[in-house]
């Protein structure tokens, strides 16, 4: 009970600023945030899911949503085929700037953060047979995990709906969809980095959108 009490008033601080988020370490977020229970405020064909305070939806399809702030463009995907099929995710941890698992009452996921080109940090998190994108600038990064994470623990799926909707053939392609770089020709929505030796710059790759295998 004590511990239970202790997550509620952290998470009250956090959102109504009591605490300095830039002063939490990424682990102290991850580890307090997938703890709580968040209840859906929108709902969408084939599920439901809840959208923080400050957000609204840009853009949206059967199976993706882009919700934007002010300041930042978050990109949801998710994967009805592998959540019917109960597939669990595969992934490799990388060279990244900042990585950690999730594994939370059976719901296993990551957070993966690169450093990406112009030193602004991009975060995909992988949790619920859905992900999230979005590239923030360093002193972000903070609120964007939580937001983020709150997102995705935060989804339900509709199976009798969902099933309908595969039957139909109607998912959306995403790969013609997401494209989080303006400067970007071929579009995907997931993108890798590596280091270029001769001109030491970041440079961008394209990676299949089918990240849970």
């Amino acid at each position: 009970m004590i511990k239970k009490l202790l997550i509620i008033v952290l998470t009250l601080f956090i959102f109504t600023g009591c605490v300095n988020l830039n002063d939490m370490s990424y682990d102290e977020i991850i580890n307090e945030i997938t703890k709580e229970d968040v209840k859906a405020n929108n709902y969408r064909k084939g599920y439901s899911l809840y959208i923080p305070k400050g957000l609204a939806i840009l853009d949206a399809g059967v199976n993706y949503l882009i919700l934007s702030s002010d300041t930042v463009n978050y990109y949801l995907y998710l994967d009805f085929i592998n959540y019917k099929e109960g597939k669990k995710i595969e992934y490799q941890k990388d060279d990244s700037y900042y990585f950690k698992e999730i594994n939370n009452d059976g719901f296993l996921g990551y957070v993966n953060i690169k450093l990406w080109k112009n030193n602004q940090y991009l975060i995909e998190i992988m949790y619920n047979y859905a992900k999230i994108e979005v590239m923030v600038d360093k002193d972000l990064i903070n609120n964007v995990l939580i937001n983020s994470i709150n997102i995705l623990k935060s989804i339900r799926y509709n199976d009798d709906i969902i099933e309908k909707i595969l039957k139909s053939d109607s998912l959306d392609n995403t790969e013609e969809i997401f494209d989080i770089f303006k400067d970007v020709t071929s579009s995907s929505s997931t993108l890798e980095h590596e280091n270029d030796k001769e001109e030491a710059n970041i440079n961008m790759d394209i990676k299949d959108t089918d990240y849970i295998n």
